[in-house]
């Protein structure tokens, strides 16, 4: 039996999560979603920390995301019916959760109509805006992610990486992640999507433990600080070079790499626009190749380092040159930190997952990779490892979407 409904009121439903704390406002969309709809249980599934596993706020159950409805609304963004109706919970790309709505009915698994669908889809897409703003004010949500504690490197490490790990922008969509060490080693990365360019950075600091997370928070920080006040990725590059050889130790240094990739902004009643190579520039503070995926194919993409930040040299002027690199629409930009690289690694087929993974968007392929990864290196990598995957489709920034995924 379908079941349809009329629109969901969305103010009320922000009312209902603004008048409780921040980390009772899912629970109050909830009860708000059962009580107006006349559903007969509504709830909301986190994604982990590790990707592998969606866990129910506020009673901490687990479910793995291989094989059930959950995950498979959590990874194919689509609505799935087992029992229940899975709903994912996506902000720009970045997939949040699930909310899980059980109709009423005989039918154990009663099929949602248009309407319903129409209603739940919008709803979950207020409701990933209410955790992204509510995530700021309370640890409700970030201690449900967590599998296990974090020791004090570890918090601090986490604290460096993006809010969201994954970002669509109409022309380009990435994604990042990180594979932790048993003692944090300083791997991080960073992004940001401006008016005009994007921005990445990824940063590997020397060292293990807290050590290495002040490193790379010294680090990041100064890149930042320089960005928002304008800076090229050149002189962003300068600016972490100048903050560890004025407030590190000399034997302490970090690699790098930035990227930066100009943005086209949609022209009012413009069509998508022709899609087109563009050339990003880049910065190599000591960090290894690159890889590209195109056509089938994956290329090492060498680019000639230049000097880790803090290192200091006599005798010459420190700079870091730009280099070029041009991408095509429909490529696959991969970059990795030391991490995948080192001599314990080696024998990781890194090439061979890249392939098979090249038809799934940016968020599952480096999960994938993450979790091929752990199995490789026995659950405990030596090393952080750190990878980030940009696709480039050209265009312009403008997207079309549903639900906070994009449709395309």
């Amino acid at each position: 039996m379908a079941h349809d409904i009329p629109e969901v009121d969305l103010e009320e439903l922000l009312s209902a999560a603004e008048s409780v704390s921040p980390a009772a406002a899912v629970t109050a969309v909830a009860r708000h979603l059962r009580d107006r709809l006349g559903v007969e249980r509504v709830s909301f599934w986190i994604g982990d920390a590790a990707g592998q596993a969606l866990i129910r706020m506020p009673d901490g159950e687990r479910r793995p995301t291989d094989g059930t409805a959950l995950g498979g609304a959590w990874r194919e963004q689509r609505i799935t019916v087992d029992g229940s109706v899975c709903v994912p919970v996506t902000v720009r790309g970045d997939a949040l959760g699930v909310l899980e709505v059980r109709l009423p009915g005989d039918d154990p698994a009663p099929q949602p109509g248009m309407g319903m669908r129409r209603a739940l889809t919008s709803v979950a897409h207020c409701l990933g805006y209410v955790i992204v703003a509510n995530q700021r004010l309370t640890d409700a949500f970030e201690v449900a992610r967590r599998s296990e504690p974090f020791d004090l490197s570890m918090e601090i490490q986490r604290r460096l990486l993006p809010q969201a790990f994954v970002c669509e922008g109409g022309s380009f969509s990435l994604a990042g992640w990180l594979e932790p060490s048993a003692t944090a080693g300083g791997d991080t990365f960073d992004y940001v999507a401006s008016a005009d360019r994007l921005t990445v950075a990824l940063v590997d600091a020397l060292g293990h433990d807290v050590t290495a997370s002040l490193l790379a928070t010294l680090t990041v920080n100064a890149i930042r600080n320089a960005r928002r006040g304008g800076a090229s990725v050149v002189e962003q590059a300068a600016a972490a070079d100048a903050a560890l050889q004025r407030y590190a130790r000399p034997e302490q240094y970090a690699t790098g790499l930035l990227l930066e990739a100009p943005l086209v902004a949609p022209i009012k009643d413009a069509g998508p626009g022709e899609r087109r190579p563009v050339t990003v520039r880049l910065v190599n503070a000591g960090h290894p190749p690159l890889r590209l995926v195109r056509d089938g194919r994956v290329s090492r993409i060498e680019l000639p380092p230049s000097t880790p930040f803090g290192i200091r040299v006599r005798g010459r002027d420190k700079t870091y040159p730009v280099q070029e690199l041009e991408l095509r629409p429909g490529d696959r930009l991969v970059l990795l930190t030391d991490g995948m690289y080192e001599r314990w690694a080696g024998s990781f087929p890194l090439d061979e997952i890249l392939l098979e993974t090249a038809h799934c968007h940016p968020r599952n392929a480096v999960q994938d990779v993450a979790s091929r990864f752990r199995t490789h290196v026995r659950e405990q990598p030596p090393d952080d490892a750190t990878l980030l995957v940009l696709d480039w489709y050209g265009g312009t920034t403008g997207r079309s979407a549903n639900g906070g995924a994009d449709t395309g």
